[in-house]
């Protein structure tokens, strides 16, 4: 019994040892905020609501991937403006439970800080996003160009490379539904918008952003389109869930705040958690060799 539990504590503590503080999923990629100039006062009913908001997300993700909220919610409440919040999360279409709950939970995190008592917050992660406003945006269609990317120019002598690219965004807009998939080989493209959105405005809205996308990334290696309400990407040489190409800042226009330190807070919390459960199981294991060792000692004066 003894070599039993000691193996198992000696296999934890191991465990821990040779975690790696700094790995994350792909999921958990930011990709860019948008936050309102506008100021709540720390200790309002609006801070009040908007917390009981994000709280209500963490709880939803383990049954869906997609749902809106209003905050106060009740049969015949009058929605007071300035006071009521509207939020919604979204999931990448393919994400299970766990990895959707991860995502929502990183974003909600992030757009505490970025967006701190703003009105509004909007924040794109690579695979899912959250956004919170004091006016209701649900089911109304918006397109406006929240940020636009392309990779390196392909070579107008590799038309191989190029007709895959085509290929693929023409199966993106030939899709049908909120989330759409598209590959050809290495390349392997996606597009997705908000389910608030009617299936005619969401087809509308996806159009604009896939053509956007041959139009101005078409001959590149990757790239995306982000618009207000949907989005549209590819990648060569990997998976559509990895986002290429790499976006580090954010847009040059009112509005949007860069997280640029993000990676490195948490990189640090998560360092600072290994630690602490290290102690944590350093002090058990001790405990336990204390009290093996005393009952060793009280077996042999009995004796």
């Amino acid at each position: 019994m003894f070599k039993t539990k000691t193996t198992l504590l000696c296999f934890l503590l191991v465990a821990v040892i040779f975690m790696d503080p700094s790995s994350s999923t792909a999921t958990d990629n930011y990709i860019y905020a948008i936050c309102s100039p506008a100021k709540f006062s720390p200790a309002s009913s609006y801070e009040t609501n908007l917390k009981s908001l994000l709280s209500s997300f963490f709880s939803s993700t383990v049954l869906r991937r997609y749902e809106n909220f209003t905050v106060p919610n009740g049969s015949g409440m009058k929605q007071e403006r300035g006071v009521t919040v509207y939020g919604l999360f979204q999931c990448r279409g393919d994400l299970d439970p766990t990895s959707c709950s991860t995502c929502v939970s990183s974003a909600v995190a992030q757009v505490g800080t970025l967006c701190s008592y703003s009105y509004s917050g909007y924040l794109q992660m690579d695979s899912c996003i959250v956004r919170y406003d004091n006016v209701s945006f649900f089911g109304v269609e918006d397109k406006t160009l929240n940020l636009k990317k392309c990779g390196q120019v392909i070579g107008f002598d590799d038309q191989y490379a190029l007709t895959r690219v085509n290929d693929v965004i023409s199966s993106l807009g030939s899709g049908g539904g909120a989330y759409r998939t598209g590959g050809n080989g290495d390349i392997q493209g996606v597009a997705q918008c908000t389910e608030d959105l009617s299936p005619s405005q969401c087809q509308d809205c996806l159009s604009d952003a896939i053509e956007r996308l041959r139009s101005d990334c078409g001959m590149a290696q990757g790239g995306y389109v982000y618009l207000s309400k949907c989005y549209a990407r590819f990648s060569v040489g990997g998976s559509h869930a990895r986002q290429t190409p790499p976006y580090y800042g954010t847009p040059n226009f009112e509005g949007k705040k860069d997280n640029k330190d993000d990676k490195s807070v948490q990189k640090t919390l998560a360092i600072i958690i290994g630690i602490v459960t290290l102690i944590i199981l350093l002090v058990v294991f001790l405990a336990f060799i204390g009290k093996q060792c005393k009952k060793l000692q009280d077996d042999k004066c009995c004796k």
